[in-house]
C-alpha cells in the first residue's frame, strides 16, 4: 500500500509543485491511499495549464466535502508522459466502482454543477494498470456541456457480461436451495 501525502498549505497548487507528479485530497472518512478498489475508476478533466490551480482548487474542496468521488488528484508541471499535450493536466475523480452507474453519473452531474462543461472522459484503474491510453480507452464519455453518459460498445459488452454471469450466479444459488438434501447412511 502507498500512502499519499496531502497537499500543504504552501503546495497546494499543481503549478508550483515541484517534488510530487501528483496532488491528492480524499473525501470525509476515505484514506489518501492507493488502495487498489478491483473496480475503482475515475473522470479525467484535461485542463489547461492557465487553468490549472483554479480548477484543482474547486475540485479540491469538493472532494473534501464530501461532493464527489472518494478520492481526487491533480498532475503537477512535473507530471509529463511522452505523447503527451504540454498545455494541459489532467485532473481525476475517482469513483470506488465503475459498475455502479448512478454513482458515476452522480459524480458527473456534480462536476457539471461545479461549472465544469469540458469534455469529460471516465476510464477503470485496470485500464490504467494495464497501460490503456488514448482512443477507445475510455470507459464512459460526457459530451462537452452535457450531463449526458455515453456508454461505448465494449464497456456495454462487458457490463451486459457481468449481468449475465450475475444471474446465472444467482440462478445457480437457488437452484442449489431449492435441491433435495442426500441423506447420509
Amino acid at each position: 500500500m502507498i500512502v499519499k501525502t496531502a497537499p500543504s498549505a504552501q503546495q497546494d497548487a499543481p503549478s508550483r509543485e515541484t517534488t510530487e507528479h501528483w496532488l491528492w485530497a480524499a473525501a470525509p472518512d476515505a484514506p489518501l491511499t492507493e488502495d487498489d478498489h478491483p473496480w475503482s475508476g475515475k473522470w479525467l478533466w484535461f485542463t489547461p495549464l492557465s487553468l490549472l490551480d483554479r480548477s484543482w482548487a474547486t475540485i479540491r474542496t469538493a472532494t473534501e466535502d464530501g461532493l464527489l468521488g472518494y478520492r481526487s488528484k491533480a498532475a503537477t508541471l512535473i507530471n509529463t508522459r511522452t505523447k503527451s499535450d504540454d498545455t494541459r493536466r489532467p485532473i481525476c475523480v475517482y469513483t470506488r466502482d465503475w459498475r455502479n452507474i448512478d454513482d458515476v453519473q452522480r459524480v458527473l452531474t456534480s462536476l457539471r454543477a461545479l461549472g465544469i462543461v469540458d469534455v469529460l472522459l471516465y476510464k477503470t484503474d485496470s485500464d490504467t494498470h494495464n497501460g490503456r491510453y488514448g482512443t477507445g480507452a475510455s470507459t464512459f464519455v460526457a459530451p462537452a456541456t452535457k450531463m449526458k453518459l455515453i456508454i461505448p460498445k465494449r464497456t456495454r459488452e462487458a457490463l451486459e457480461h457481468q449481468h449475465a454471469a450475475r444471474a446465472q450466479a444467482r440462478r445457480t444459488a437457488a437452484a442449489r436451495r431449492k435441491a433435495p438434501v442426500p441423506k447420509r447412511t
